[in-house]
C-alpha cells in the first residue's frame, strides 16, 4: 500500500483539526488557471539584464532597508530606490505582472514629480515588490510540480530552493507581523505552517509523489496567501479606527496604500470568486478615489468573505466531481484548498458566525477531508454542511 503524506499533520499545522479551528490561507485564481502562470527559477527576468532570483532578493532587501528609513525619520534616497528598481526588479516584475509594474512604476515617478506623499509611495512600492515575488512563488510552484511529475527530483529540488529563498526573505517576516497581530502562536502561525508546507514538499519530492506535492503545495501557498488576505483585511479596520482617533489623513491613505499594495497579489484570485467584489475592494483601497472616512471594516469583510464563500463553494463542487469519477488525488487537493480557504475565513466566522459555529465548520472540514482522502462519496453530505453553513457570508 502506497504511503501517503500525513494530512492530519498538515491540518494541526493549519490549525484546522477537530476544536482548534485556526485560519490558514486561500487559494489563487481559478486552480486549473493558476498553473499557466510565469515560471520563475533561476533567471526571472526576460526584460532588461536578465537577473538572477538571488540578485532579486538582494536588490528588494536593499531596497526595503532604504524604505524603512522613513520609520526612524530619515531621508529615503529615492534615486537609489529607482535606479535598483529599474536595473533588477522592473523586467522580471514587468514580465510576470505588468499590472504592478505600473503601481510601483507610477509610485516612484509621482514620488520624484512630488505629487505623491513619500509615506504612501514606499507602501505602494514595497508591497508591490512582495505582490511581485507572490506570483513569482506561484510560477516556481507550478515548475516544480510540473518536475515532480516527470521525476525530476533536481529540478523540482531546485525550484522549491528557489521558493524557500523567497519564503525567508520576504513571505516569513510579513506572516511573522500578521501572527504578532493576530496573537497566532504555535499551530496557529501563519510562519510555522508556511515552513511544514515546504517540509512537506520536500518529503514528497524525495518520495516522487506528486500528488502529495500538489497537496502540501497548498499549505505553502495558501498560508502566504493568508497572510496577504489578513493584512490588507487588517488595514481596513486599522483605517476606521485612525478616522475615529482623528489620525492624520496622509497616514490614514499610507495605510490605505499597504491594503492596496498586499491586495495586489490576491485579487486575482479572489476574483475567480466575485470580481466585482473586487473590484470594489480595490476602488476602497485606492485612496485617490475613496476618502479613508468611507472605509469601513464592515463592508471590507463582507466583500472578502463572498469572494472566499464562492471559491469554496466552486472548489468542494470539483471535489464531489472527482469523488465521482473515483480521482481521488485531484479530489484531495481541491478539498485541501477549499479548507485553506475556511482556514483563512476563521477570523470572519467568529465575527460573523459566532465563534461556536466557526468550530463546528473547521471542525466539519476536517471531517470532510478524512472521507474524500478516502474516497467515500458519503464527503458530499459533510461538505453540505460546510458550504450551508457559510451561505450567510456570500
Amino acid at each position: 500500500m502506497k504511503k501517503r503524506l500525513k494530512v492530519a499533520s498538515l491540518f494541526i499545522t493549519a490549525g484546522l483539526l477537530a476544536a482548534c479551528g485556526n485560519s490558514n490561507e486561500e487559494t489563487t485564481t481559478a486552480p486549473k488557471k493558476e498553473k499557466t502562470e510565469q515560471t520563475s527559477e533561476t533567471n526571472t527576468n526576460a526584460g532588461i539584464a536578465a537577473t538572477t532570483l538571488k540578485d532579486e532578493l538582494t536588490i528588494f532587501s536593499s531596497i526595503k532597508a532604504e524604505l524603512d528609513k522613513a520609520k526612524e525619520g530619515q531621508t529615503i534616497d529615492w534615486k537609489m530606490v529607482t535606479t535598483s528598481y529599474d536595473s533588477k526588479l522592473k523586467g522580471g516584475v514587468t514580465t510576470a505582472a505588468p499590472e504592478i509594474d505600473e503601481v510601483i512604476s507610477s509610485a516612484l515617478a509621482g514620488v520624484e514629480s512630488k505629487d505623491l506623499n513619500e509615506n504612501v509611495a514606499r507602501q505602494l512600492v514595497d508591497k508591490g515588490i512582495q505582490s511581485y515575488f507572490y506570483k513569482l512563488q506561484k510560477s516556481t510552484q507550478a515548475t516544480a510540480e510540473e518536475a515532480v511529475v516527470a521525476g525530476k527530483t533536481d529540478e523540482a529540488t531546485a525550484a522549491l530552493n528557489d521558493i524557500k529563498e523567497m519564503s525567508k526573505t520576504v513571505f516569513i517576516p510579513t506572516a511573522e507581523k500578521r501572527d504578532a497581530s493576530y496573537g497566532f502562536k504555535n499551530e496557529d502561525s501563519i510562519a510555522q505552517a508556511i515552513n511544514s508546507g515546504l517540509t512537506a514538499q520536500k518529503e514528497a519530492i524525495t518520495a516522487k509523489k506528486a500528488a502529495d506535492f500538489n497537496v502540501a503545495k497548498q499549505l505553502t501557498d495558501k498560508s502566504i496567501y493568508r497572510s496577504f488576505y489578513l493584512a490588507a483585511l487588517g488595514y481596513a479596520q486599522k483605517i476606521e479606527d485612525g478616522v475615529k482617533a482623528g489620525t492624520d489623513e496622509k497616514e490614514l491613505q499610507m495605510e490605505q496604500a499597504e491594503g492596496y499594495g498586499f491586495l495586489l497579489a490576491i485579487e486575482e484570485s479572489l476574483a475567480g470568486g466575485d470580481e466585482e467584489a473586487v473590484a470594489t475592494l480595490k476602488e476602497r483601497y485606492d485612496f485617490s478615489k475613496t476618502k479613508p472616512a468611507d472605509v469601513k471594516f464592515k463592508e471590507i469583510e463582507s466583500l472578502f468573505a463572498k469572494a472566499l464563500t464562492e471559491k469554496i463553494d466552486g472548489y468542494h463542487e470539483e471535489t464531489q466531481e472527482a469523488l465521482e469519477k473515483k480521482d481521488i488525488d485531484t479530489a484531495r487537493v481541491e478539498a485541501m484548498e477549499a479548507n485553506m480557504f475556511v482556514i483563512a475565513m476563521k477570523p470572519t466566522l467568529e465575527n460573523r458566525l459566532g465563534k461556536e459555529t466557526a468550530q463546528t465548520v473547521l471542525a466539519d472540514a476536517s471531517a470532510w477531508y478524512a472521507l474524500v482522502e478516502k474516497g467515500d462519496l458519503k464527503a458530499e453530505k459533510t461538505g453540505d454542511q460546510i458550504t450551508d453553513a457559510l451561505e450567510p457570508l456570500n
